[in-house]
């Protein structure tokens, strides 16, 4: 018995009977007719087979079923009249299961089951069957009021709304349109409200039980309207108590899990884990359990480059982005026909039909060099492609999503994430795998003149495929990796569609969608495209007259009329549940410089749900205007828990730590920030000054060189002023000649070279600012180099007097003097030193300096003698040179 029940719950999992052979897998369907005639004491056995056999109908019909959904209760049982009254399905059902647990033997279902495992397949038939009726298709042919009580079925729209009310959390609602949502409020009470029951009443049943509640949890967040941090905690708890159970699982060396199960059981959980952490932006943690999957799985691939064409026309090879790749020996032949799909199964392919771009790229044959590159991983993507485990396909799926939220949108981007999509295409074995690839193409094409109409005909295939019954897919199939793969429920796909129309400027069409699906947000959004903001409104008004106290309603109004006051209106309608009537009303009042206000209404809405990042950010920005530093802190840091890389927030962080003279934690925070944003000479700014107060001259110095390579390249014309910052680059220097010690007590002598390639930097850039010439010189000076000293003096002289307002403005007329009279100063004091050359060799640093200093003021006093001869700053020249025609 005890060896049955585990193998059944892992069968579940991994949707193959673990008890049959992998040659016998492709008969674990059975039909109705056997199911019907099972004697009463395989009930539970049935139940299993339909299960694996995705014949959900039946599973949630059976006698194991109706015994926990009292679908035979009489109408004046005191159960159906409390439910009746109360339309508290949770409660009714709750009963139904602790009486179920508690009573059910052995012997009462199967002498092979548990009553644990009766309720949990129950659980896991009804989540199933929401999947089918929202996402994979065909209809199921029934609803789910038809498994509870006759006498009940009556109020399915009452049970409906109870449903949409109970799944909605932290004030995000349920999409009201989901179909047959009753199937995951049911699916929840069994699997999640009941996990410990469950846990407490079969041990080996524990073992499993988490994942589907996992499973369940994962799927409401997905039809919710946005993120919500009370799913992200259950779930996160969730995967670690799953991490721990499987990994004793897989090192227990007898059980009922083969090698090979285990390795899979273990990436799927990889996989999901990964998929989860995506959903909530955690890229890094997503990545990481990608990586245990691949380890898991034993996959192997690689993104490398190849010859071939692209185009019809094309007369010669360029490189190509490829995928190379190939599962492990043991997965590629294990259970093969357990989800292997019938040939020319599965959705439709489009083709291009383009005239110039071909329908794949043609690839050369790998000349020896390009085969020693690929390694162990030797094939050649020029010959046929060897097939994949569909699990290794929806985890070249995940890696794909990863490149996505990891790097910005652009072109770059989407030619990295293509190899991947297109090596899942090339060959298809698993339904849902290849929707998905499919779908990833069409968003990928979505941009490209050329494929953007393949694109949204694909995604307009991939709609309609899920309304038909597919002969050459089987449900099971379906549902054979659905929670390998993030693919949207059929609303979803639609709205998508409607997005891509909206693109195209099929505004119509669009609208027409967006109608059906009720999607009155971007309904209204159609007519403010079209100029049609009185539309808008009067469709507002109209739907707001049949449901009064919508609070999304009021809210999509408060925007068209800018009014406060229905965001308040709509925060009370729905019992100061709806976080977005806050966020609306908070960026209403942030707009008018109404900090305070608006710094109410955020933390109301991020009480409700903290996942929201961008209100975090702005809730820290109007902590920093008001000058409460504890608030900015703590939202900064919310910002950068939910997603790491943003690096505007470390950058606020840091400023809001330097307003507080934490020097210290600022330079922490900036260099989180550069390593998100090290294209922002803002942050590169920050930090140099950061860097500066904390002693650290090292990052200074790196600082201000890549500031003054990213302000070059904005630089507008020949306006070079605010490039370099003077005052610290002289205190750089100062740093070296007064011998300072740094933050690590070291002595910035030893940056002498980082300090002169910055100097060369910034003057091969910028050539005509003294003052960057004469803090060139104390450096030179101190360096003794005095030949370079006096070159840098002379720089900046001349860049004084290459100003042409010498001559009118008799303010830059005195600077030019008093550059002129220190020029002589340095020419007379380092011109006769002596230095060596590197032969040896000894010679005067300007011999001629005299004569040098005598032309130098004889061309100024030419240059100004008729605008300022009148002037003591022309007499200062005069005298100068009287000097100099005394001197040797």
């Amino acid at each position: 018995m005890t060896d049955t029940i585990d193998h059944k719950q892992w069968s579940f999992i991994l949707g193959a009977d673990l008890l049959q052979k992998p040659n016998d897998a492709a008969a674990t369907t059975t039909t109705t007719a056997d199911a019907t005639s099972s004697d009463a004491n395989n009930n539970n056995d049935t139940l299993t087979q339909w299960l694996l056999a995705g014949e959900y109908g039946h599973a949630l019909k059976s006698t194991v079923a109706s015994d926990i959904f009292g679908t035979q209760l009489a109408e004046t049982d005191p159960e159906v009249l409390a439910l009746e009254s109360s339309l508290d399905l949770s409660a009714f059902l709750s009963k139904r299961i602790q009486s179920y647990l508690s009573t059910a033997t052995p012997t009462a279902s199967s002498t092979t089951s548990s009553a644990a495992l009766d309720v949990l397949s129950v659980g896991i038939a009804s989540l199933y069957a929401f999947v089918q009726a929202g996402w994979t298709g065909p209809e199921l042919g029934f609803e789910p009021v038809d498994l509870l009580p006759a006498h009940v079925r009556t109020k399915a729209k009452d049970l409906d709304k109870q449903a949409l009310d109970k799944l909605s959390v932290g004030g995000e609602e349920l999409y009201h349109l989901s179909p047959q949502m009753l199937f995951l409020l049911i699916s929840k009470i069994l699997l999640v409200d009941h996990l410990e029951e469950l846990k407490k009443s079969d041990s080996l049943v524990a073992k499993s039980a988490p994942w589907w509640a996992l499973r369940t949890l994962f799927l409401q967040q997905r039809t919710l309207e946005g993120p919500t941090g009370l799913l992200q905690e259950q779930m996160v708890a969730l995967l670690d108590e799953l991490e721990a159970v499987l990994t004793k699982e897989a090192e227990q060396e007898q059980g009922s899990l083969e090698a090979i199960d285990k390795k899979e059981v273990l990436t799927r959980f990889w996989i999901e884990k990964g998929l989860v952490m995506h959903w909530y932006t955690e890229d890094t943690k997503a990545y990481q359990a990608f990586q245990m999957a691949q380890s898991t799985s034993g996959f192997r691939f690689k993104v490398t480059g190849a010859l071939g064409k692209r185009t019809k026309f094309q007369q010669f090879d360029t490189s190509q982005l490829v995928v190379v790749a190939e599962s492990s020996r043991e997965m590629a032949s294990s259970r093969p026909s357990a989800y292997k799909s019938k040939a020319g199964s599965g959705p439709k392919n489009l083709e291009h039909n383009d005239d110039t771009v071909l329908e794949k790229i043609q690839f050369s044959e790998l000349s020896e060099e390009d085969r020693a590159r690929l390694g162990d991983l030797e094939l050649d993507p020029s010959k046929e492609i060897e097939d994949l485990h569909p699990i290794d396909h929806a985890l070249l799926l995940a890696f794909c999503l990863n490149i996505k939220n990891t790097n910005p949108a652009h072109g770059l981007t989407v030619e990295q994430m293509f190899p991947f999509v297109t090596r899942v295409l090339e060959t298809p074995n698993n339904w849902t795998v290849y929707t998905m690839a499919l779908l990833l193409r069409s968003r990928l094409e979505a941009d490209k003149s050329r494929t953007v109409e393949r694109g949204a005909l694909q995604l307009q295939a991939l709609v309609d495929q899920t309304r038909i019954h597919d002969e050459t897919s089987t449900t099971r199939e379906r549902m054979h990796h659905f929670f390998s793969v993030l693919l949207p429920s059929k609303w979803e796909l639609e709205k998508e569609l409607a997005e891509q129309y909206m693109a195209l400027g099929v505004v119509r069409s669009a609208m027409d969608i967006f109608e059906r699906l009720e999607l009155w947000e971007d309904v209204i959004a159609c007519h403010q495209f079209l100029d049609q903001t009185e539309k808008a409104k009067t469709l507002c008004n109209e739907l707001l007259e049949k449901s009064p106290a919508n609070p999304k309603l009021l809210c999509i109004l408060g925007d068209l009329d800018q009014d406060p006051e229905k965001y308040k209106e709509a925060w009370e309608a729905s019992g100061q549940r709806f976080a977005r009537a806050q966020r609306s009303l908070g960026a209403y009042y942030f707009k008018r410089d109404q900090f305070q206000e608006a710094m109410v209404c955020y933390q109301l809405a991020l009480k409700i749900n903290p996942l929201f990042e961008n209100s975090w950010y702005v809730l820290g920005c109007i902590g920093m205007q008001v000058e409460d530093y504890d608030v900015a802190i703590e939202a900064f840091t919310k910002v950068v828990s939910i997603d790491q890389s943003n690096g505007e927030a470390w950058n606020n962080i840091a400023a809001v730590h330097m307003r507080r003279k934490n020097n210290l934690d600022a330079h922490h925070a900036l260099r989180q920030a550069l390593k998100e944003k090290r294209e922002s000479w803002k942050i590169w700014s920050n930090y140099m000054y950061c860097s500066m107060d904390v002693g650290d001259f090292t990052e200074a110095i790196r600082a201000m060189g890549m500031l003054v390579e990213l302000r070059w390249k904005t630089k507008k014309e020949d306006i070079t002023e605010d490039i370099v910052d003077i005052v610290i680059l002289d205190r750089i220097v100062q740093g070296l000649t007064r011998d300072l010690k740094d933050l690590y007590s070291r002595s910035v002598v030893f940056q002498e070279q980082k300090i002169e390639e910055l100097l060369l930097g910034i003057t091969n850039r910028i050539t005509t600012d003294p003052r960057i010439w004469r803090v060139c010189v104390k450096f030179y000076f101190w360096k003794k180099d005095f030949v370079e000293c006096l070159e840098c003096q002379l720089k900046a002289y001349r860049s004084v007097i290459h100003n042409p307002k010498i001559e009118t403005e008799q303010a830059e007329f005195e600077k030019a003097v008093e550059a002129a009279i220190e020029m002589v100063d340095w020419y007379r004091n380092l011109g006769p030193m002596i230095y060596k050359d590197e032969q040896g060799q000894q010679h005067a640093v300007a011999k001629d300096w005299a004569y040098r200093s005598k032309q130098m003021i004889k061309s100024l006093m030419a240059r100004t003698r008729d605008s300022w001869e009148h002037l003591p700053a022309f007499e200062k020249l005069q005298d100068t040179m009287e000097e100099l025609k005394s001197e040797k």
